[in-house]
């Protein structure tokens, strides 16, 4: 478990889901991501947007994000308690949701994306190297 200083002054304590459900939220992720454009000339600024957008514009990501929610804690200094559907009707708590979806995410996905970049830097190498003339 990690905490993370949220911008209402909440912390946020971060608990790992189990692989399923974990996997289901990388899962939902990726088939968003499917139609990004990433190539050597796709600006940072551009991608960042898109993966901004996608990732909360997605029922589906946002589905997967509230069942990782249950297992974290959220602490506005009133005694923490597990995230639910009302902890962000507060005006106040509303500012926090973006940076606990994105830690979120962060905690329970990035453990899958070690070995898929690996995965997948190996695949542009080989399909770069046979589209290379000789």
């Amino acid at each position: 478990m990690r905490e993370v200083k949220l911008p209402s002054g909440a912390t946020l304590q971060v608990t790992p889901s189990p692989f399923a459900e974990a996997r289901a939220l990388y899962q939902a992720i990726l088939r968003e991501l499917r139609f990004v454009e990433v190539g050597s000339k796709t600006e940072i600024s551009s991608l960042y947007k898109d993966l901004f957008c996608i990732g909360f514009a997605s029922a589906a990501v946002e589905a997967c994000l509230w069942e990782c929610f249950k297992r974290c804690t959220y602490d506005s200094g009133k005694g923490a308690f597990k995230i639910d559907n009302q902890t962000f009707e507060p005006i106040e708590a509303r500012d926090d949701f973006m940076t606990v979806c994105i830690e979120v995410a962060k905690e329970n996905v990035l453990p899958f994306g070690k070995s898929l970049f690996a995965v997948y830097q190996d695949f542009v190498a080989q399909a770069t190297k046979e589209n290379t003339p000789a």
